[in-house]
């Protein structure tokens, strides 16, 4: 490993310039290589192929000779561009430059008069310098200050960041206020139009992410500006009257070196806090930091394979036993060649995205703990679904005093609805200023849906409306369940303090001291939860000092008027508050290490923190003001603007350098699409990958009941009547044409309807074979057998069955094609029904939502069910050689009911039996009258069809409300999970695998269709064992997923 030059301080002429070091040669400090000085450049008497003797020992006139790699010491040329490398005519006293060597004084004093003579000769350098342009910023990458600058004049002192955030309140407010959306200095993407789209035809998330990215543009434009000029200081004086403290003690004075000082000497590629960073080593030229002391060699040996894979935008699996740090060796490795490859690709300044996964929740929390113990701080996001986000009051309460979680209630539909009715509620109010008031987006009105509206609470708002004579538009915004958090997301406050507590800040010097307790931006779930409780907390602001007699650099005072409690009144230049950089002028302090300071004074919590003789000191602060925050800072109460965290995380993943996430969020195609994760230039890191077969497979697979299926069909049968009118006309978008139509509803459901009433058909056909059959395979034999072996209720047995049989037709592999043939369904089909589910689901989603919690959650769970039931036989249709179409049949709620047709209720067995479901009954059928013929099909194509005037087409025959005593099930099951995991790693730049358990490789990466012809495998000793593979570039790939099992 080399160890570079070092970096003197900034000239005086720019400071982006720096000046290289000459004092200091290129030494060779550590390689893995058993004969660095053989490979590397390196003088003479280092030389690992010919050996070197000093003069002073005996005159040996083999140092003459060189290798290729040999440089002369005084020269610095390579030895054979050394004129007086054997004689030298011009000083014969000193002798041929070959002899010269770091040991004997002769030469290093000579060697040292030579460069201090070239010194004396660069004072010209400064001027051109001055007149190069600055270069591009490298956003991984604070700016770097003067080592001459005095402490009293820094480029970014804290007076100076405190003006730099009031000019981003400020800024924030102006522009929005005028609705500057099409700003000159704010580009906000290269599409015009929808960047001047008015504010009530854009929805809340979006309203959100033009705010976020004005904070991240405002950021940089003051950083900027502070940059080029000198620091302001900051003359916020409290009144005569204010007692003020100050932290800062005769014993605990700060130095007077200038921190920029630690900031110049700082790699950002081997991390942001040096401090974390114990050691360092190099991978094919990328310094790596490391959190730990040493480096073992498992870690070094994947450190270099991922490095060369990421290089290659290759595929790598690693293997490792648990103990080696995998996590840690790969963890430092990506984000250390993600800060190298933005570097290196120039102005292009390509930017790739890193998403680490792992099998659970908790791992991922896990991973977020590691992540916090490197020296690296990247902005990052980490991703949960709506079960572990939600805070609101009604659904998931958070906090001791927010009332108990609420049982039953599925939290995915009624956030979808909450949100639905919100934006119509938005949307309404804007244009309609005069019915309800001016809205205004940055302070957004409480809305009486708000909280738990109860069919009492909605029968009285719409008497109401009828008495009063308001119109059913207006009396909608009175009576449908809304969210209040939801609705805060369009408020400028809520996306600053989003800039703050998760975006690390670039103009400050936050990293040059901390440690493993300092955030700068790096979260878990728990603590998006409490940033959407109450916004207004900034929690865990860790201060580092050099020395425990250090000042934290606060200077507190009392709250003004009425107000109570301790705020800080200034922060320090080059103090550990000013370097953290988080902690703001007007900030209360709620919490010194964990112990509540709300009401204290000034006195109380200064001789708490100097009583602190160990780091850090962590602060919990709140921001805002008085009357914004919540009455005791995060004690499980809501703050009015508590904002909603699991569309905070949304905007974070966009712009996140590195994204934490379960893997079934990427390896699922139906997840990834539903969270809205693009891999187009990202590296996909499966932490714990021993799973991944089984969760691609799972994936990959469905299964989908008889009852359910003919649940669908009645609500399908619902919307076909409905008569054709212009309101519902569903606009049908092609992705693959890029060309849209027009379509009435009930022909759009009708068409959905025909394709489920196939398969309904095709279950109970085979499902009357299987009860009828007197052979092994029929109902009968299989009770018998069941109560012989004791066999549970919940067995399940093969009817029929489409796949794989080793014969195939033509030579060519078939799979469940023939299943697909019996239905009579083709490519084609599934393209036309994708095109219309995705209509259909729309239109639901967008509905006002009145019908009852339970049946607004029933028709959303069978909507969610359709849309996988085509997805799922579009992708057997799609890759049919992959899959197998089973029809199975289980008893339905016990085989006790299966056999005689009813069934103990009491039950007689260990455990109680499964109550029988009945199928569903379609109108006109009643319970009073199942046996009333369903209403004739109106549809032309039906009409069409029909041969028989007396005898027209009706759709449910099959919903006559009977409890049937078999279900059948159709069964969709993924045999490889190769396509699936080829899809996913066609559209990334490197996936990488790595387990403690992923032998035999060879066969995984064929299963996982990333077999190459000649695959490389790198074994190491017992002592270091790690396994890496490289795989083939994603262009190579064919362009249909094929097992080269040869």
């Amino acid at each position: 490993i080399i160890s570079p030059s070092r970096l003197k301080k900034p000239s005086a002429a720019h400071n982006n310039i720096l000046e290289v070091n000459d004092d200091d040669d290129i030494q060779i400090t550590s390689s893995n290589l058993t004969a660095p000085n053989v490979v590397f450049p390196h003088h003479r008497s280092l030389c690992g192929v010919h050996k070197f003797t000093p003069l002073s020992i005996i005159d040996n006139s083999d140092n003459a000779k060189f290798c290729t790699k040999c440089f002369c010491l005084l020269c610095d040329v390579p030895a054979s561009q050394c004129k007086d490398w054997e004689t030298n005519a011009g000083n014969p006293a000193l002798g041929p430059h070959c002899h010269a060597h770091n040991g004997d004084e002769k030469w290093t004093n000579l060697l040292k008069a030579k460069r201090d003579a070239a010194a004396a000769t660069s004072g010209t350098t400064a001027a051109t310098a001055a007149a190069r342009p600055p270069p591009t910023r490298n956003p991984y990458q604070r700016p770097q200050q003067h080592a001459s600058t005095s402490n009293n004049n820094s480029a970014y002192s804290s007076s100076n960041h405190q003006q730099i955030e009031q000019l981003i309140h400020n800024e924030f407010l102006s522009r929005l206020a005028t609705n500057d959306t099409n700003n000159n200095s704010i580009n906000l993407g290269n599409n015009k139009e929808e960047r001047l789209r008015s504010r009530k035809e854009m929805r809340i998330p979006e309203v959100l992410a033009e705010n976020f990215q004005k904070a991240l543009k405002i950021q940089e434009e003051a950083n900027s500006s502070a940059a080029g000029g000198s620091a302001v200081a900051n003359n916020n004086n409290a009144s005569a009257a204010a007692a003020m403290v100050d932290l800062t003690s005769p014993a605990s004075t700060p130095t007077t070196t200038n921190s920029s000082t630690t900031t110049n000497t700082r790699y950002k590629m081997e991390g942001d806090i040096p401090t974390l960073s114990l050691t360092n080593f190099f991978v094919m030229g990328i310094k790596i930091g490391w959190p730990y002391p040493t480096v073992m060699s498992p870690q070094r040996q994947m450190a270099f394979h991922l490095i060369k894979a990421l290089n290659s935008s290759k595929h790598v699996v690693l293997e490792s036993p648990t103990g080696t740090g995998k996590s840690a060796a790969i963890l430092c490795s990506v984000l250390a060649w993600q800060r190298h490859h933005w570097k290196k690709s120039g102005e292009k300044k390509e930017k790739v995205k890193i998403i680490y996964c792992s099998r659970t929740h908790s791992q991922v929390a896990q991973m977020v703990t590691s992540l916090k113990q490197t020296p690296y701080r990247p902005r990052m996001a980490i991703l949960g679904s709506r079960e572990r986000l939600c805070i609101h009051k009604s659904i998931k309460p958070r906090g001791g005093g927010s009332g108990e979680e609420v049982k039953g209630i599925n939290v995915n539909n009624e956030c979808r609805m909450r949100v639905r009715n919100t934006e119509k509620s938005r949307k309404h109010q804007l244009t309609n200023p005069t019915s309800h008031g001016p809205y205004e987006d940055d302070d957004p009105p409480d809305g009486p849906g708000d909280g738990d509206m109860g069919q009492s609470q909605q029968q009285q708002g719409e008497d109401g409306a009828a008495e009063g004579g308001e119109s059913e538009e207006n009396s909608f915004l009175s009576r449908q369940k809304t969210c209040p958090h939801y609705r805060q997301l369009s408020t400028s406050r809520v996306a600053n303090l989003v800039h703050s507590a998760f975006v690390p800040n670039n103009g400050v010097d936050c990293c040059s001291i901390g440690g493993k307790e300092s955030k700068f931006g790096a979260h878990d779930i728990e603590d998006l939860v409490q940033f959407g409780v109450d916004p207004n907390i900034q929690r865990g602001i860790a201060l580092y000092r050099k020395e425990p007699t250090d000042s934290l650099g606060l200077s507190l005072k009392k709250g003004a008027g009425n107000r109570r409690g301790c705020f800080i009144n200034k922060v320090k230049e080059d103090t550990p508050a000013a370097m953290n950089g988080s902690l703001q002028v007007e900030d209360r302090i709620v919490r010194v290490n964990g112990n509540d300071v709300f009401n204290s004074d000034p006195a109380h919590v200064s001789t708490m923190i100097k009583g602190l003789k160990k780091d850090p000191v962590v602060l919990d602060v709140t921001r805002g003001g008085s009357g914004s925050l919540s009455s005791r800072g995060g004690d499980g109460n809501y703050s009015s603007h508590a904002a909603c965290p699991y569309y905070v995380t949304q905007l974070l993943a966009k712009d996140a350098e590195i994204v934490f996430a379960p893997y079934n969020y990427v390896l699922d195609p139906g997840i990834r699409e539903a969270m809205g994760i693009e891999l187009a230039n990202t590296v996909v890191v499966l932490d714990e990958a021993h799973n991944v077969e089984t969760v691609l497979r799972d994936a990959g697979s469905g299964r989908f009941g008889e009852i359910e299926l003919c649940d669908l069909i009645v609500m399908l049968n619902s919307y076909a009547i409905i008569e054709k009118s212009t309101a519902n006309m569903l606009e049908l978008e092609d992705g693959n044409v890029g060309e849209s139509e027009t379509a009435h509803l009930c022909e759009v459901a009708h068409t959905l309807l025909l394709f489920v009433e196939k398969i309904v058909n095709k279950l109970r056909d085979d499902k009357k074979y299987f009860e009828t059959n007197p052979g092994k395979k029929g109902a009968a034999q299989i009770l018998r057998e069941c109560e012989k072996f004791h066999k549970s209720d919940d067995s399940e047995f093969d009817i029929s069955f489409e796949g794989p049989t080793g014969h195939g037709r033509m030579g060519k592999a078939v799979g469940c094609r023939p299943f697909f043939d019996k239905l009579g369904l083709t490519e084609s089909d599934f393209l036309k029904l994708s095109v219309y589910a995705d209509a259909f689901e729309k239109f639901l989603r967008g509905r006002d939502g009145n019908d009852g919690s339970s049946e607004r959650d029933r028709i959303s769970n069978l909507l969610d069910r359709l849309m996988e039931l085509i997805g799922k036989m579009n992708s057997a249709m799609n890759e049919s050689c992959h899959y197998y179409a089973a029809v199975m049949a289980t008893a339905n709620g016990s085989l006790e009911f299966a056999a005689n047709g009813e069934v103990d209720s009491e039950g007689s067995g260990r455990w109680p039996k499964r109550k029988p479901k009945p199928i569903p009954l379609i109108p006109p059928r009643t319970a009073a009258h199942p046996d009333r013929p369903p209403n004739p099909c109106t549809n032309q194509y039906c009409r069409a069809q029909c041969t028989d005037v007396f005898n027209p087409i009706r759709h449910g025959s099959c919903c006559d409300g009977s409890t049937p005593r078999w279900e059948a099930f159709l069964c969709l099951e993924l045999l490889t999970p190769g396509p699936l995991m080829q899809q996913l790693a066609n559209e990334c730049r490197t996936v990488v695998l790595a387990s403690g358990s992923l032998a035999p490789i060879p066969s995984l990466c064929a299963e996982l269709n990333l077999l190459r012809a000649c695959y490389q495998t790198l074994s190491l000793s017992n002592q270091s064992i790690a396994r890496a593979v490289h795989q083939r570039s994603k262009e190579d790939w064919p362009a249909k997923a094929q097992l080269p099992l040869s």
